[in-house]
């Protein structure tokens, strides 16, 4: 029987050189796989016009990022930081685009400043695989916020009882300029405590400012019920409350004062 020849050492030198080059050319492919993971969000924040922390009385940073409405978020990821430190990083944050609420708050916890003055557009950031997104918040002074409950006839009449349909409500500042005017229907059920939150979708209550409010009681037909009710305060300050309450009957109401 005749024995099948062996292969020349040339030939398996030259079979192995060409699977090393296989092997060789494999290898940078699989390291050029992109890295794949949470990324993160570093905010950097600028307060009103570059002002500094104790210019404007911030004292703690809270940075959150979220899906849903501003007013009610579901927050997926937050951090609070000291307002000197400059910036929040929010990490890790599985990749996808989110909403960026931050605020600061003052040194009684009160939210005095925040980034909703931003257009929508501003207030979103995307996250990448194993990648750190960029923020910048804008944060400006947060209005004052305006609530207000009303008795009528001492908490035993309807509002068709009194004859009052609607309340116009009228913010002055401490000089008697117009801030902001809306109106609350007599109808509009309170909070726990009765109260309800004068709507202020501009951001025009200026808190350093407000100072003055006059609340008239309107009938169905817009014709006025009595004389408005008067209230005049310090400003609040930014961010800070204003709770009034009045008493009204078939002729009109008057201010509760403290």
């Amino acid at each position: 029987m005749r024995s099948t020849p062996s292969p020349s050492p040339s030939l398996r030198s030259s079979g192995t050189i060409a699977l090393l080059g296989v092997l060789l050319a494999a290898a940078p492919l699989a390291g050029c796989q992109p890295d794949r993971g949470p990324g993160a969000v570093v905010v950097a924040y600028q307060l009103g016009n570059n002002k500094t922390c104790d210019e404007v009385g911030v004292r703690e940073i809270r940075a959150a990022i979220f899906k849903g409405t501003w007013d009610e978020p579901t927050v997926l990821f937050s951090e609070t930081v000291p307002c000197t430190n400059g910036e929040v990083i929010l990490d890790p944050v599985e990749p996808n685009i989110y909403e960026v609420r931050v605020i600061g708050y003052d040194q009684n916890g009160v939210a005095t400043f925040d980034n909703l003055g931003q257009i929508a557009a501003q207030r979103r950031v995307e996250v990448f695989d194993a990648a750190e997104s960029m923020f910048d918040a804008e944060l400006t002074a947060r209005p004052a916020e305006l609530r207000v409950r009303w008795r009528l006839s001492g908490g035993f009449a309807s509002c068709s009882n009194v004859g009052i349909d609607r309340f116009e409500i009228s913010a002055y500042t401490t000089d008697q300029t117009l801030l902001h005017r809306s109106t609350l229907r007599c109808d509009l059920a309170g909070d726990s405590q009765g109260y309800r939150m004068v709507p202020d979708p501009d951001r025009s209550l200026n808190g350093t400012f407000l100072g003055d409010v006059g609340i008239q009681a309107l009938a169905a037909n817009g014709e006025k019920v009595g004389t408005p009710a008067l209230f005049v305060f310090d400003p609040p300050g930014s961010g800070y409350s204003v709770d009034l309450t009045i008493e009204c009957t078939e002729a009109g109401c008057e201010a509760e004062l403290p």
